[in-house]
């Protein structure tokens, strides 16, 4: 069987990692470098805590960003726009909490099974603390998370300095750089081939310069570019740098209304930043979400920079899917590194016609058509 993957972020890796499990003949392609759009996030594992974008809480927390100077609204997907308004408080299809939950279990589970047989990724599980600086918006959230079934383990703390604190201390992270150089040598027999694919069918075909390709499967993952094939997705771009600074930071922390992430390791930290609601390539906001960084955290160095956009669904929560011979894996919004594991294997699994389409996860394919990547 031959099988390929477009998109060499992690998603894409984790699919074709599986597939080379499976026994099957796997060419990834990426145009850059494998994991460059993935790499710039904060890489905190936190699966069973889904952020649904659907909700009149998320437009507060939205507004509250954009107030703050760490969100733009510049240019969305006209479609995602028109299903957002329309999936607004809409409950999810019976079955979709119990699909959330295996995936988030599927997950864990593929992290903590790499780590185990060797962790060169950094990855721990220590916990996550998450800030407020207002009261009000620390009880609103509280009451989520107090709400929310036991496998979201939630502890309520008081701080000095802060309006109020929630600990998940089943949360982990890891260190999305090593991870992705981890991947690659996983990827014995992948064949990785650096250039740009121009078109896919839902035939198994694929075209890219002046050459046509047949395979019995192709999975799709490209972040926000998949919406050219009939997806509603949207892109929210992040920043992310390396800095060293003077502070002491023991477990990842988020920043909540200010939208900022800090995440220690031995030698640096890793801070995240950044809501724009933008599809253009631009980087103009960066300096901003920076020095919003700044202002909960005293910076000496920089090491290095990265950027990226979050794919994002109407309802913020992925999609994987089959139509034809084309798999879709996408969606992950903030939880992109989270369900990655399980959205690369389900897209295997859909390649080798060992599961069905899920009728939660697979909304949105039924609108999947052949088009450009």
């Amino acid at each position: 069987m031959k099988v390929a993957v477009i998109g060499g972020g992690i998603v894409g890796l984790f699919a074709a990692f599986h597939l080379e499990r499976a026994g099957v003949e796997v060419t990834l392609y990426e145009e850059g470098k494998p994991g460059a759009r993935s790499d710039h996030a904060a890489g905190i594992i936190e699966p069973a805590n889904a952020y649904r974008t659907n909700t009149l809480a998320f437009l507060r927390r939205v507004w509250r960003f954009w107030w703050g100077g760490t969100c733009t609204f510049r240019s969305v997907d006209g479609r995602w726009l028109t299903e957002s308004l329309r999936a607004l408080e809409r409950d999810l299809i019976p079955g979709a909490d119990g699909a959330l939950r295996e995936m988030a279990r599927t997950s864990v589970a593929g992290y903590e099974e790499l780590a185990a047989q060797k962790n060169d990724f950094a990855y721990t599980r220590k916990g996550l603390l998450e800030r407020y600086d207002h009261r009000g918006h620390f009880l609103e959230d509280r009451a989520i998370a107090m709400s929310k079934d036991s496998t979201v383990p939630v502890e309520v703390r008081e701080e000095e300095g802060w309006a109020g604190s929630l600990f998940y201390p089943s949360v982990g992270w890891l260190h999305t750089e090593q991870f992705v150089q981890r991947m690659l040598r996983e990827l014995t027999r992948t064949d990785i081939v650096r250039q740009r694919v121009d078109h896919v069918g839902l035939d198994g075909t694929l075209r890219m310069g002046g050459t046509r390709a047949n395979f019995d499967a192709i999975v799709v993952s490209t972040g926000v570019t998949s919406r050219k094939l009939g997806l509603p997705l949207t892109g929210v771009k992040g920043y992310g740098w390396h800095v060293r600074s003077r502070a002491k930071v023991e477990v990842a922390t988020i920043f909540v209304d200010r939208g900022i992430a800090v995440v220690p390791f031995e030698n640096d930290l890793k801070v995240t930043g950044g809501w724009d609601f933008d599809l253009s390539a631009r980087l103009s906001h960066a300096p901003k979400i920076l020095a919003a960084v700044k202002e909960v955290l005293p910076v000496d160095r920089i090491d290095r920079f990265g950027d990226g956009s979050r794919p994002c669904t109407p309802d913020g929560l992925p999609i994987v899917g089959r139509k034809g011979r084309l798999i879709i894996a996408n969606g992950g919004f903030r939880l992109g590194w989270s369900f990655a594991p399980a959205l690369g294997k389900h897209a295997a699994l859909l390649c080798t016609n060992r599961t069905p389409n899920d009728p939660f996860l697979s909304r949105y394919c039924g609108s999947l058509h052949a088009g450009p990547v």
